[in-house]
């Protein structure tokens, strides 16, 4: 048996032991800290409304780190209430909030989670507050101001991350990549004045070659997951990124690459959209299977 096919088989065997949810009653990236546009248990009801069962609790940790008077200025621009101190009072704040909820809903797994910008990776991040959460999402982001992010960077930060969980053992995701590829291509497609429509799949394809076998050998026995979010619905209308996103995304499922699925919602708008990831995850092949290991691995943990 090639260590690629063994490696499919083990991780496979792990995810299918919690494969009895559908992929639209996971939701593992729910941003309900300080952005939450309305009381946390009246933000609850809006997941559940659309069948969610499983849902991560998420707010971003560099928004503890403003000074009081970046925050107010934060929330006037934005026009956000001051729901949680900044600081590590409110971490606490935070996650006892995330806590509080969950025992009100029984009925539901709720887990709590930070999203931590990649570049911490590089500079250290604060293992203080990550140990507060039950998993860390890392945000891959489109917004360097090099090259988009690509099989390269991935590969790099899944090797960082496996070094991470040597101190810090819990579950880490690597949040929406493949579609903040497509972002930064087309906004310098854009700044550059070449319409969108010329693009090329080789343009939005993410992994080069023999990276797919890489990363996933990085991923390899490690509790590292890679988030499908619902920001690929965007460009799933399009033929050309479509089939990129397929072609960077098909080989690792079938490698046994263990992922997770979500909304990344903020705002009401995004909370009570239809939530239907299996019109673009089928193609993909990310189903209930490789798409529940986070869920089983959290709730082993409770």
């Amino acid at each position: 048996m090639t260590n690629r096919i063994l490696f499919a088989a083990v991780l496979s065997l792990v995810s299918a032991t919690g494969a009895d949810l559908e992929l639209r009653q996971i939701d593992l990236h729910y941003h309900s800290g300080m952005e939450r546009p309305v009381p946390l248990p009246e933000w609850i009801k809006h997941a559940t409304a659309d069948g969610r069962k499983a849902i991560a609790l998420i707010d971003h940790l560099e928004l503890y780190r403003k000074s009081p008077s970046e925050y107010a200025g934060w929330r006037s621009k934005g026009g956000f209430e001051a729901l949680y101190p900044v600081g590590a009072e409110g971490h606490r704040a935070l996650m006892a909030s995330f806590d509080s909820v969950a025992k009100q809903h029984p009925e539901l797994l709720i887990f709590k989670a930070w999203e931590v910008y990649e570049g911490e990776l590089d500079t250290g991040p604060d293992i203080e507050a990550l140990k507060l959460a039950d998993f860390i999402g890392w945000h891959i982001s489109p917004n360097h101001a090099g090259q988009p992010p690509d099989g390269a960077l991935l590969i790099k930060r899944a090797k960082q991350i496996k070094e991470l969980r040597k101190k810090l053992p819990v579950p880490m995701v690597l949040l929406h990549p493949f579609t903040m590829r497509i972002e930064h291509v087309q906004r310098k497609a854009r700044e550059a004045g070449r319409p969108v429509s010329s693009l090329t799949v080789e343009d939005y394809r993410f992994f080069g070659p023999g990276e797919h076998e890489e990363f996933a050998s990085a991923l390899y026995s490690d509790s590292i997951y890679v988030e499908i979010s619902r920001s690929t619905e965007a460009y799933w209308q399009d033929p050309v990124a479509r089939r990129a996103l397929i072609e960077d995304i098909a080989p690792l499922a079938e490698m046994g690459v263990r992922f997770t699925v979500s909304t990344d919602a903020h705002s009401l708008a995004d909370a009570t959209k239809p939530f239907r990831p299996e019109a673009y995850c089928k193609e993909l092949g990310v189903n209930p299977g490789n798409a529940s290991g986070l869920i089983q691995e959290l709730s082993a943990r409770q």
